[in-house]
């Protein structure tokens, strides 16, 4: 894997080059909250320094962990459930047009529905808690991962599947040399997108329909005009979506780049 070798250096030097652009733009991001903070009163709008010292606080107690761990798991259920009825479904649509356009209605129904009526839905069926919070986020991550696959596959080189009907390969064979490998990347940013907007609605929905996790402390924060709270759990949000996309899903997708180059070669 020759190729694995000279990419890497390319890679971490794009990153190294883009770093100082990014620690910048976070800098001038922190100095434009900080004046904001100081224009208006601290009921509206926490400073950096008591969102820190608020985030470190609440790190330090095991309500936070608890807190975090139910959230994730809501998170985890749900992401996983979505993203693989999403990949199955645009898996078979991709593959069959007249399934396609039979799903395309609900596809765009799913997608256009505010997710707040899907929270309020959730909840007429299935009250409070874990349960409704699930069926919803897994219920609108499914179409972005459903319309990512679709995309994969109609984005494979048709030369690729003319010669192996050439060679009279199987459906199997077909689907596992050629559609799956070349649809890695359009699903790992599927699922860079599903993880973002997941955490929203995971969040969301514990707001309005939870007595535990993120959203539900969100809520307490709100009710007793505890601010920096707010913005602290803000913070916390933003840093699992950050771990999942770069400490997971970045990785992966540069392990794919790297073996499909190696399999070109």
């Amino acid at each position: 894997m020759i190729v694995s070798t000279t990419s890497d250096p390319q890679e971490r030097s794009s990153f190294a080059g883009k770093s100082p652009e990014v620690l910048f733009g976070v800098c001038i991001f922190v100095i434009f909250w900080q004046v904001i903070s100081i224009l208006v009163s601290d009921i509206i709008i926490a400073s950096p320094g008591e969102t820190l010292v608020r985030l470190v606080r609440m790190i330090l107690t095991e309500n936070f962990w608890q807190t975090l761990a139910i959230t994730l798991k809501r998170f985890g259920i749900s992401l996983f459930s979505g993203a693989i009825a999403g990949f199955g479904l645009g898996l078979v649509a991709g593959l069959r047009p007249s399934i396609r356009n039979v799903l395309e209605p609900v596809r765009w129904s799913l997608m256009s529905i505010p997710p707040v009526v899907l929270v309020t839905i959730g909840m007429v069926w299935f009250g409070m808690g874990s349960i409704q919070t699930i069926f919803v986020t897994s219920l609108l991550i499914l179409p972005i991962m459903y319309v990512n696959t679709i995309e994969g596959i109609d984005a494979v080189d048709r030369s690729l599947l003319e010669m192996g009907r050439v060679y009279k390969a199987g459906s199997l064979l077909l689907l596992r040399d050629i559609y799956l490998p070349s649809i890695g990347g359009p699903l790992l940013a599927g699922l860079a997108l599903s993880a973002g907007f997941g955490i929203r609605i995971v969040v969301l929905a514990e707001v309005l329909g939870a007595y535990t996790g993120i959203g539900y402390e969100f809520s307490l924060a709100r009710t007793n005009l505890e601010t920096a709270t707010l913005f602290a759990w803000i913070v916390v949000c933003l840093m699992l979506v950050g771990v999942f996309e770069f400490g997971v899903l970045n990785p992966a997708r540069n392990y794919i780049m790297r073996w499909k180059e190696g399999e070109s070669t």
